[in-house]
């Protein structure tokens, strides 16, 4: 297949404004599983080219974020049911049978002979020869007695999709059932919540704001200034409310790393690894902007969205910094380098998103765990020293690993014992579910928050102060 149809923005507008979304599907499916691309870069791109052509997408979208979801189970289907490997087989083939065993096994009322015959006719185009192969496997497969396809008897990895790298991770730190609920969880729509500006709007007002331009929204399911919406963001940047209150498209772990921060008015914080800038302008938001931020990323290109988001949200208190925050230094005479709060969001391996970033499911490798690992503690070392005697630290991640989380603050604190956790719990929400496990974890500075339990991505929290003595004992 050449390369070059993935990049032609005339030939996708084509195929869009034709509405084939199956053959707009199996095209960035194969720029993520071939090319390594992400699947919200890819839908992005053709989101616009459709938005040119007048076109929406919603099919092609949902087929893509079901096949990559799936895509751990649909091969031990293929292999199951049809002893063909899936991994043996060419490009093309692959991404079109995975594609089409969606619609098989997952899809709502989509016939079996439309998901084989569109399969059929793209893998003509892209590769000729191996069509004839795409229809004999997925023949075979539609053919089989639905008692063979059917979920319930096999492993609970397979059930969930989780491949045994991640799922032994959660089994690991969580136990079998509540992997498999975490499993389950993951399947189900990801919860989308979005921040408002708690000093010039409430819930109950914004969601009724929101109604009257078409946009439905209920409470989020914990946090006090935020609301999930319910009928997809389509629209929403185009609302009044939007820009008036501040909005910001955020999820509710992210959310509450910047209330556990409790930042106060004048504070000096050192944001690290800030891009896009969500706990920044949060923070700020809180305080009204009356405090200063120093917003950190490696990435310039990724430092704009901080600054094109402090403009759209009218924030001045936030500077960003373009540096590699595992390398961060201050020099100790300059009390002046040295902060209220700093917040470290580390890079990890980001599998408490797996609800709406399904090509984690896929990418996930312990090579790359092995890498993160050293790279998140070199960060929190490096952000510790700019942290003020009296001062707070916040290390948080989006992953449920505990490899990346509690062992990484247990290593931290044996190493550097000017610093502390300190109990959260004044700073939750009210409407936050407790039970004794957590309630043990948050007394410890802790809090690790799951989606079947908190409606929301999976998260951790850390809270650590350093001591008010100058110096190491």
């Amino acid at each position: 297949m050449s390369d070059e149809i993935l990049y032609k923005k005339k030939e996708l507008y084509k195929i869009i404004s034709e509405d084939k979304e199956r053959e707009l599907c199996f095209l960035m499916l194969y720029w993520v599983y071939e090319k390594d691309a992400y699947s919200n870069l890819v839908i992005k791109k053709a989101d616009k080219i459709a938005a040119s052509a007048g076109k929406k997408i919603d099919f092609a979208r949902a087929m893509l974020y079901g096949t990559l979801t799936y895509t751990f189970t649909i091969d031990f289907l293929v292999r199951h049911l049809t002893k063909e490997e899936v991994e043996m087989m060419d490009p093309v083939a692959r991404t079109a049978i995975r594609m089409a065993v969606w619609q098989i096994q997952f899809g709502n009322n989509i016939p079996d002979y439309a998901a084989v015959d569109s399969a059929v006719e793209i893998t003509k185009k892209y590769n000729h020869k191996a069509s004839g192969y795409v229809n004999a496997v997925l023949r075979k497969f539609a053919e089989s007695p639905e008692a063979k396809r059917y979920l319930e008897q096999f492993k609970p990895g397979i059930r969930v999709s989780l491949k045994p790298e991640i799922y032994g991770i959660f089994k690991k730190d969580f136990g079998k059932q509540t992997a498999f609920e975490i499993g389950k969880a993951f399947l189900e729509p990801a919860h989308i919540t979005v921040r408002f500006d708690a000093h010039k709007t409430d819930q109950k007002t914004l969601i009724a704001e929101l109604k009257k331009e078409g946009i439905t929204a209920v409470k989020g399911s914990f946090i006090p200034d935020c609301v999930e919406i319910t009928g997809g963001l389509n629209g929403l940047d185009n609302t009044e409310a939007f820009n008036k209150y501040g909005m910001f498209v955020q999820g509710q772990g992210a959310m509450l790393a910047s209330h556990i921060a409790h930042p106060r008015v004048a504070d000096k914080i050192l944001d690290c690894c800030a891009a896009p800038g969500g706990k920044s302008t949060h923070m700020a938001q809180m305080c009204r902007d009356d405090l200063y931020i120093i917003a950190v990323d490696i990435n310039e290109s990724r430092l704009k969205l901080v600054r094109d988001n402090c403009e759209r949200l009218g924030l001045t208190s936030i500077e960003t910094v373009c540096a590699d925050a595992s390398k961060i230094s201050k020099d100790d005479k300059d009390s002046k380098k040295t902060y209220d709060i700093v917040l470290c969001d580390v890079p990890c391996s980001g599998l408490g998103l797996l609800g709406r970033k399904p090509d984690i499911r896929e990418k996930f490798s312990y090579d790359e765990l092995d890498e993160l690992i050293p790279l998140q503690y070199s960060i929190l070392e490096h952000a510790a020293k700019m942290v003020r005697p009296g001062g707070t630290l916040i290390y948080c991640t989006c992953t449920l690993n505990s490899d990346e989380n509690e062992n990484q603050v247990e290593t931290f604190l044996a190493e550097h014992k000017r610093f502390h956790t300190v109990p959260i719990d004044k700073f939750l929400p009210e409407d936050i579910y407790m039970d004794e496990e957590r309630q043990e974890s948050v007394a410890n500075g802790m809090i690790t928050l799951l989606p079947h339990i908190d409606k929301c991505e999976g998260f951790f929290i850390c809270r650590m102060e350093r001591d008010r003595k100058e110096e190491e004992s």
